[in-house]
C-alpha cells in the first residue's frame, strides 16, 4: 500500500503543478472559480476540470437556446458539474490513471488519494495562481465522480480538504433550496 500511494503521490506531483500552469495560462483573461479532480466509481481515472465564471456564463446560454437549461437546478448541475467545465482536457494525467488502472482493487485507497490531492493543492503556492491573474482563495477545489450516486458526498468531504472555508461552506449549500 505504501509503495502505491508514494508512486501516486510522486506521479500526481509531477503532473499537476505543470497541467495546472498551462491550464492558467490559458484563461488568464478569465475568472476561475473551480478545479475538480475528477474520477469515475472504480477510481482507475483521473483528470483535471477547470472552469471560468464567464465559460460557466456561455455555456449556460447554448444550453438555454437547446432547451436544455430552463430551472435553477439545471444551473446548479452546469455550475458544479465537472464533466460540463471548458479547460483542462489538455492535462497529462494518462500517466496517473495508468498506475490506478494497474492497481487491485484502487478503491479502497480513495481517502488516502484524495488526502494526497488535498496535500499537493494545499501546498501549492499562492503566487503560483496570482502570476496567472488569479487568487487561489477564490476557487472552490474538489474531488468528483463523474458515474457514481457517492459523488455529491466525494465532493462534500474532499471540499473541506482543500478550499478556504466560507467557499466550502457555500459549496456545501450549492443544492439547498432546490425541491
Amino acid at each position: 500500500m505504501d509503495r502505491f500511494l508514494n508512486e501516486f503521490e510522486d506521479h500526481f506531483r509531477a503532473g499537476f503543478l505543470p497541467d495546472l500552469e498551462q491550464t492558467l495560462a490559458k484563461v488568464q483573461h478569465e475568472k476561475v472559480y473551480a478545479c475538480a479532480f475528477g474520477t469515475d466509481s472504480d477510481w482507475v481515472t483521473l483528470f483535471l476540470a477547470v472552469n471560468t465564471e464567464e465559460s460557466l456564463a456561455g455555456h449556460i446560454v447554448s444550453m438555454k437556446e437547446q432547451g436544455l437549461c430552463d430551472s435553477e437546478e439545471d444551473e446548479i448541475y452546469y455550475r458544479w458539474g465537472c464533466s460540463e467545465y471548458r479547460y483542462g482536457e489538455d492535462t497529462h494525467f494518462n500517466h496517473i490513471s495508468r498506475l490506478l488502472y494497474a492497481t487491485e482493487e484502487v478503491q479502497k485507497y480513495k481517502d488516502e488519494i484524495m488526502r494526497i490531492i488535498s496535500k499537493v493543492v494545499n501546498e501549492t503556492a499562492d503566487d503560483v495562481f496570482a502570476r496567472y491573474g488569479q487568487a487561489k482563495a477564490d476557487i472552490t477545489f474538489f474531488v468528483s465522480l463523474t458515474d457514481d450516486d457517492l459523488a455529491e458526498e466525494i465532493e462534500n468531504q474532499s471540499v473541506h480538504q482543500m478550499t478556504v472555508p466560507s467557499l466550502a461552506s457555500k459549496f456545501l449549500k450549492r443544492y439547498d433550496g432546490i425541491s
